[in-house]
């Protein structure tokens, strides 16, 4: 930030606090993420990852971009991690991921935990991104302190800011390319265009979300020009062409650096020569995005849950729910606060560059158009799907209640901080109760947590991220041998070590013998809810003389059976 704080706030103290808050979402990260057992999708983000890497086919999990796939197994090729020579182009990246982790001998754990590092870095730099940012905008290292902090200690974003996903790296690339496009409005400068390029370029490359850069790029210049907010139109468009021909450097350098001979001559047979190879990058976008429109409408067969009901088609009212039921409540209030006070302050035509008004409009048309997109989608299995709003509405909300704050008389502006200071307690605090199950943090909206299920389900309460915690309940207990029903990315004999394991599928039809029996949420609550199963679970376990004894984590339910 090169202007003076608007608030007196000293550089020292700033990035004093700054950092305490990075160290301390960094040790809750690494302290809870190292007891989750692996999730149902890093086995395949993983082999999708080497596989891409170091085969450079870069078809292998086609609905995903190669960029972020590719550095989240760094950690693992660089400790010697290959794909084996029993690998052949089309096995299912589920079955190649959990034959690396628990087929060759490895610490499938310690693997796990290393490919999740690259995560971790990205949740890190987001919160530092937000930093940066609110900072610029609002002319307030207080107030960007509190949207960091908002964000560093959000459960969602933790949550999957610990796991081998994409969904953080986007969030952060798409977070950072607006930013730098809202910087290159108000100054247009070669560095910032080349931020804003690279930026672009990565969230495109690590997940199809990312292609939403376009459009809102167009609907912020287009505002901006309707609002004079553009001094030298020439000056400003010959650094944008700057920020798009950057981001093609970059799609070059990674789509033809990654892609092997074999795989451009299997797939592009005439984009071979040199000359050719510099259209791959194209040929490659268009056969992500058709992989995952295809996908997404339609050629899943995810069931989908919602209040109890289940649909293979989605459910329109999805992500509302998801995300009121997700998000913390002081999180959703200072939203809410921020979005009123824009509304009341709308940005003028002409108004001056430094007010943080026009920058608080186009991040919440972001997070508009973005939650528009998702909830026209048939995929509803997770409200990580409309992860990268998230920075963009506490920007947006922060930016808007600094502006209206500063309009304030002075002891109501001391009254509107320290209310502030009382949301931001509340929502560290929800964190810290969470702490280690951030995949199954709901807010008080359900009532208890054991009420969670009967909301949502799958990545959002039980993405199979408790087995290891299931076995240390077993082990604490003397407990030797246990049936087992699991949904995720875990290996059962890996995981319950130690534990004989009777591995099931389904609730029957064969009668279960007697002693301890454990199911994932995820399929407890399918069962009753759907006839993917000839009998509920409720059905079956009672004709079999099971009693519920707890849940361990979020997401195992265990039953004794006499």
């Amino acid at each position: 930030m090169n202007e003076e704080a608007a608030d007196g706030m000293s550089r020292t103290a700033a990035w004093f606090l700054a950092v305490l808050i990075l160290v301390l979402s960094l040790a809750l990260a690494l302290g809870s993420v190292r007891r989750d057992s692996a999730t149902a999708d890093e086995p395949a983000v993983i082999a999708a990852g080497l596989v891409k890497l170091l085969d450079g086919r870069l078809d292998f999990f086609r609905s995903t971009p190669p960029l972020w796939s590719a550095v989240s197994v760094l950690p693992l090729a660089a400790g010697g991690m290959r794909v084996p020579p029993i690998y052949y182009p089309d096995t299912d990246p589920w079955v190649l991921g959990r034959y690396l982790l628990y087929r060759t001998g490895i610490d499938s754990q310690e693997a796990i935990f290393r490919a999740r590092l690259p995560s971790i870095a990205a949740f890190l730099a987001l919160a530092v991104a937000m930093y940066w940012m609110v900072a610029h905008h609002a002319r307030s290292r207080g107030w960007a302190l509190c949207a960091m902090t908002l964000t560093a200690f959000c459960p969602l974003i933790m949550a999957h800011g610990r796991l081998a996903n994409v969904d953080v790296a986007t969030t952060l690339f798409l977070f950072l390319a607006v930013a730098f496009l809202l910087r290159l409005i108000e100054s247009p400068s070669f560095p910032v265009a080349m931020g804003m390029g690279v930026s672009s370029a990565a969230a495109i490359l690590t997940k199809s979300s990312g292609n939403i850069i376009g459009p809102i790029a167009i609907a912020a210049i287009g505002l901006a020009l309707a609002l004079n907010r553009i001094d030298d139109r020439r000056r400003f468009f010959v650094r944008f062409a700057a920020a798009v021909l950057a981001a093609l450097v970059v799609g070059e350098v990674v789509i033809v650096g990654l892609a092997s001979d074999a795989y451009i001559a299997a797939n592009f047979p005439r984009l071979q020569s040199p000359m050719g190879r510099l259209a791959l990058p194209f040929a490659e976008w268009i056969a992500n995005i058709r992989a995952i429109n295809s996908w997404l409408r339609g050629g899943h067969t995810l069931p989908q849950f919602l209040l109890g009901e289940v649909s293979f088609g989605g459910f329109p009212g999805y992500y509302a729910v998801a995300i009121l039921l997700k998000t913390t409540i002081p999180a959703l209030l200072i939203g809410l606060a921020g979005l009123v006070a824009l509304i009341r302050r709308l940005p003028r035509r002409g108004a001056p560059d430094s007010s943080p008004r026009f920058a608080a409009v186009i991040c919440f048309l972001f997070a508009l158009l973005f939650f528009v997109i998702a909830s026209t989608s048939e995929l509803a299995v997770g409200v990580r799907y409309v992860l990268p709003m998230y920075p963009f509405v506490i920007a947006g909300s922060v930016l808007a209640t600094a502006e209206a704050a500063r309009e304030l008389r002075v002891d109501r502006r001391r009254k509107a901080t320290a209310l502030v200071g009382l949301l931001l307690a509340w929502h560290v605090a929800e964190n810290l109760r969470t702490y280690p199950g951030y995949i199954g943090y709901f807010n008080q909206f359900i009532g208890r947590q054991e009420n969670a299920d009967r909301f949502l389900i799958d990545s959002n309460l039980d993405w199979g991220q408790d087995l290891l915690r299931l076995r240390d309940w077993a082990v604490s207990r003397g407990i030797r041998e246990m049936t087992v029903h699991y949904f995720g990315g875990a290996d059962v004999p890996t995981a319950m070590e130690g534990i004989r394991t009777d591995v099931r599928m389904s609730p029957g039809p064969e009668p279960l013998a007697a002693g301890w029996f454990a199911v994932s949420t995820h399929f407890y609550r399918l069962s009753l809810a759907s006839d993917i199963w000839p009998v509920d679970y409720d059905t079956y376990l009672e004709a079999n003389g099971a009693r519920y004894v707890t849940t361990v984590g979020d997401s195992i339910r265990v039953y004794r059976v006499r």
